[in-house]
């Protein structure tokens, strides 16, 4: 499942107003970022450096991460930048789910409890 075009977020201005004006969240292997926006849906933006490793592995921990996002049901007028840490790619995606899950649950932009899925270890 893709996140669609408008979902994103993709120009410089817009992740430098959540950097500068956002909530963040961490864990082992990703920051979690949040902002309020004035669109009546959430936007997500990636920031996955090259510690992350070579541009194939950068490209599946992008996709990894759209997908746990388009697959959340996460409440409307968010703006979510999410930072992948070095290590990030090792995670198993059930892992990434769980992990990304507790962080925008504990942000407040999630509607379900990290443990209703999966086998619930973090």
């Amino acid at each position: 499942m893709s996140l669609s075009t408008k979902k994103r977020i993709k120009r410089p201005e817009e992740f430098h107003y959540v950097f500068e004006c956002g909530r963040r969240y961490s864990s082992r292997f990703v920051n979690v970022i949040v902002s309020r926006n004035e669109f009546g849906y959430s936007r997500l933006g990636l920031a996955v450096g090259k510690r992350v490793g070579n541009a194939v592995t950068r490209n599946l921990v992008k996709r990894r991460l759209r997908n746990i996002f388009s697959l959340m049901d996460t409440i409307s007028g968010w703006d979510v930048v999410i930072v992948a840490k070095y290590g990030c790619s090792d995670a198993s995606f059930t892992k990434l789910t769980l992990v990304i899950r507790k962080l925008l649950l504990r942000a407040g932009v999630s509607m379900h409890s990290p443990r209703s899925y999966g086998n619930g270890t973090l």
